[in-house]
C-alpha cells in the first residue's frame, strides 16, 4: 500500500496540541514523519491516550533508622567507659589487697617464728631457771603396759634446788601450759579404768 503524493501546497492534517510532539525549531519534521504521526493519531481514534498516574516511589524514613544508630553508638559508648572505669577502680583495689596479703604473710611468718623462738629447748630453760625451777638429776618415767596398766621406772623424788632464791617478783610472765603427772605414791599404779 502505497500513500497517494503529497503536494506541498497541500496543509498537514489537524492536530491537536496533546498529540503533537514538540517540534524543534528551524528543523522541520521530514514526510516520513508527518506520516508516521498521522498514522498514530488515527490509531488513537482521535482521543487522547492517558497514562495511569504514577505513583510516587516510597521511600523509607531514614530519620527513625539514624537515631536508633546513634542511639546504640552512644549507650555503647556510655558501657564501655562505665566498664573501663570499673576495670580500673577493681584493679586498684586488687593492688591495695595484694599488698595487704603480703603485709599479712610477713606478720603470720614473724610470729611463727617468734614462737618456735620461745618454744626451743633453750628458751625453755632460760625461762624456767628465771622462774626458779631446778632440772631434776634423776627423774621417774611412766610407762603404759598394753593391758592398760602404768608402770613407774626410777625412784620419783623431788629436785633439789642449789639457791633457795624465790623468783623476782617484777617478772610476772605465766609459763607456757604443760600437763604434769604427779607419780605415784608406790612403785607400781593401774590407769584408771585399766584392769
Amino acid at each position: 500500500m502505497t500513500a497517494p503524493p503529497r503536494s506541498r501546497t497541500a496543509a498537514p492534517p489537524e492536530r491537536s496540541a496533546a498529540t503533537q510532539p514538540e517540534r524543534t525549531e528551524g528543523r522541520p519534521r521530514s514526510a516520513a514523519a508527518e506520516r508516521a504521526y498521522a498514522r498514530r493519531a488515527q490509531r488513537q481514534g482521535g482521543q487522547r491516550r492517558v497514562s495511569p498516574p504514577r505513583r510516587a516511589r516510597t521511600v523509607a524514613p531514614r530519620a527513625p533508622f539514624v537515631v536508633m544508630v546513634m542511639v546504640v553508638m552512644v549507650v555503647g559508648l556510655a558501657a564501655i567507659m562505665w566498664l573501663s572505669s570499673q576495670a580500673a577502680g577493681d584493679s586498684y583495689q586488687l593492688q591495695k589487697a595484694r599488698e595487704q596479703a603480703t603485709q599479712l604473710t610477713e606478720q603470720a611468718e614473724q610470729l611463727r617464728k617468734d614462737v618456735n623462738d620461745a618454744e626451743a629447748p633453750a628458751a625453755l630453760a632460760k625461762w624456767a631457771e628465771e622462774h626458779g625451777l631446778v632440772r631434776p638429776s634423776d627423774p621417774a618415767r611412766l610407762v603404759v603396759q598394753p593391758d592398760g596398766s602404768v608402770k613407774v621406772y626410777g625412784d620419783p623424788k623431788p629436785a633439789e634446788s642449789p639457791s633457795a632464791s624465790p623468783p623476782p617478783p617484777a617478772q610476772q610472765q605465766t609459763p607456757p601450759q604443760q600437763t604434769s603427772v604427779a607419780p605415784p605414791p608406790s612403785g607400781q599404779q593401774t590407769a584408771p579404768g585399766g584392769n
